[in-house]
């Protein structure tokens, strides 16, 4: 038994590294989401079965979306070797990919087993062509724009994506569960229930399960009359709004509507 109560965890593979490309914008709950399944499998089996580091470009200080300063391990110049690079984008992920990010990320795809990345950061991978024929997930947000500068790209609106050895996953929490699927399949199902009850997680979500894209996202961007629409029955799902009031709520005609 570990100190923490729980049997420990044993596995012939020797310790994981995981290093993580921090874009600048990112979002600092994706990575946290990320982080911490992996201490937690440190802590429940009482072996260093994951050993992590954050990148960035020079080594330089990161600025997360919420405006927190983040001051990374090292820079890519000076990485170590990794089993498992993860890029982690966020706000403005256009503007944030550097052709020195484009030039390691491609160089990672003869030295690492996986790449990966959460949030937005999908786009850096794509701008890298490390996922043409991959299928991939992003935030939503992204979906829309990705799928027109990467056609190449079979995108989805799964919560996290696993196709050979690319991982994607879109933001927030998913994080979560695609490393405690991760772990899982290093390490077997027990430890990572005993992390998801760790940290108070009712479900295990899987690569069947989507995100929720608002409606908005999905229709037409010149039909503000019926974006407009869409909002007020999104907003209103327990008392319905019948057809006549939907139409004068917008000042548009039944047969407009």
């Amino acid at each position: 038994m570990s100190s923490t109560g729980y049997r420990e965890y044993t596995h012939s593979e020797p310790m994981q590294s995981v290093g993580f490309l921090l874009l600048d914008n990112f979002t600092l709950i994706s990575l946290a989401s990320a982080v911490e399944p992996l201490r937690m499998a440190n802590q429940l089996s009482g072996r260093e079965l994951y050993r992590w580091s954050t990148l960035s470009a020079d080594g330089e200080q990161v600025w997360a979306s919420d405006g927190l300063q983040i001051t990374p391990d090292t820079g890519v110049s000076n990485a170590p070797m990794m089993d498992t690079v993860i890029v982690c984008g966020g706000v403005g992920i256009q503007s944030t990919i550097t052709r020195d990010h484009i030039m390691w990320l491609r160089s990672q795809t003869r030295r690492s087993q996986r790449i990966g990345a959460v949030c937005t950061g999908s786009w850096a991978l794509a701008c890298a062509g490390l996922l043409d024929g991959f299928d991939c997930s992003v935030h939503w947000e992204c979906l829309a724009g990705m799928q027109e500068a990467f056609p190449h790209v079979n995108l989805s609106t799964k919560l996290f994506t696993l196709d050979r050895n690319r991982i994607t996953c879109s933001g927030g929490t998913a994080p979560l569960d695609v490393m405690l699927h991760l772990i899982t399949r290093d390490h077997g199902r027990e430890l990572s229930a005993a992390i998801s009850e760790m940290f108070v997680y009712e479900r295990i979500r899987n690569e069947h399960d989507h995100q929720r894209v608002p409606l908005k996202h999905i229709l037409d961007a010149n039909q503000p009359k019926l974006q407009e629409i869409v909002a007020l029955m999104e907003a209103n799902t327990e008392e319905l709004i019948d057809l006549d009031e939907l139409a004068e709520y917008v000042s548009v005609s039944r047969r407009q509507l």
